[in-house]
């Protein structure tokens, strides 16, 4: 059902005749999840780790695209006196819209990336969208490891990708795991959602994965009409936390392009007219003279 802004159509005191609008349908989630034992902190791992991921999911409406994130990992990281800046925190989320593997994407320039950690070692601090010109990682001065190879072999298990993003086709797993946006330019705000704004939109991650799930859940929006038009339907996001001890990718289907609004949404100048004589005769409207 389209609905209209009748206050600025009729004025404030048409509105109080006027039909309620009916509300927001809840968006459809996409979901992918992670192995729950590959997170690591020290000697811990699984449940146990503050750097556990368990899933990732993507839900769009007619003007916004939503991430959510589930995992052990605080949105203000972890403490750590030997990282940099004694926090572990997330790296970047980078979402690709181009059917290139990872590599690919940044090298072409097709990469888009999302930062939400305000101060972190990401080149980038204001939170935001950004288009990505280069990334880096940073695992090295966040003790943690330089390539998902490296990782799976500490962690001696057959890791196969990250959520539902295969390793083989996307990430190049001998080759250093750039987990940060080291320069960009900046295209959009974020609006953050904590769990209780995300699960009145009906996201579920506990539902969704018979009860394995990690300690937080939080999650962004951002405005399809700050991605640039072209964009393709498939949307790959992933990210790690800062020193790659685990990370979480989805493979998602979302339409970033914004509609316009049809022709016939717009009342026709007589409508109006018409509309606002009933609503000043309603109420007893009285108009000014010059």
């Amino acid at each position: 059902m389209k609905t209209y802004n009748l206050s600025a159509i009729f004025g404030a005191a048409a509105l109080t005749i006027a039909a309620v609008s009916p509300a927001q349908a809840v968006p459809t989630w996409q979901y992918a999840f992670d192995l729950f034992n590959d997170g690591y902190t020290g000697a811990s791992f699984g449940a146990s780790s503050s750097f556990e991921f368990y899933g990732m999911a993507v839900a769009e409406d007619e003007n916004s695209i939503f991430l959510a994130l589930n995992s052990n990992l605080k949105i203000d990281g972890y403490s750590l006196e030997s990282a940099s800046g004694k926090v572990v925190d997330w790296g970047d989320i980078f979402l690709n819209f181009s059917g290139k593997d990872y590599d690919t994407a940044i090298a072409d320039g097709d990469m888009f990336g999302i930062h939400f950690t305000g101060e972190s070692d990401s080149g980038v601090q204001e939170n935001g969208l950004y288009k990505v010109k280069t990334s880096a990682n940073v695992a090295g001065e966040n003790v943690g490891f330089d390539t998902l190879q490296e990782h799976t072999t500490h962690n001696n298990y057959n890791r196969q990708g990250v959520g539902n993003v295969d390793h083989a086709d996307y990430f190049n797993a001998d080759a250093s795991l750039k987990n940060v946006i080291l320069d960009g330019t900046k295209i959009g705000d974020i609006a953050f959602l904590d769990e209780s704004q995300l699960s009145a939109k009906g996201l579920n991650f506990f539902a969704q994965n018979a009860g394995s799930v990690g300690t937080q859940t939080f999650g962004f929006s951002f405005s399809k009409a700050d991605l640039p038009g072209g964009l393709s339907g498939n949307m790959i996001a992933t990210i790690f936390a800062e020193c790659n001890n685990d990370g979480i990718g989805i493979v998602a289907k979302v339409d970033p392009s914004t509609p316009e609004t049809p022709i016939e949404d717009v009342p026709e100048p007589a409508s109006v007219l018409g509309l606002i004589t009933i609503a000043s005769s309603a109420f007893g409207l009285r108009r000014r003279r010059a």
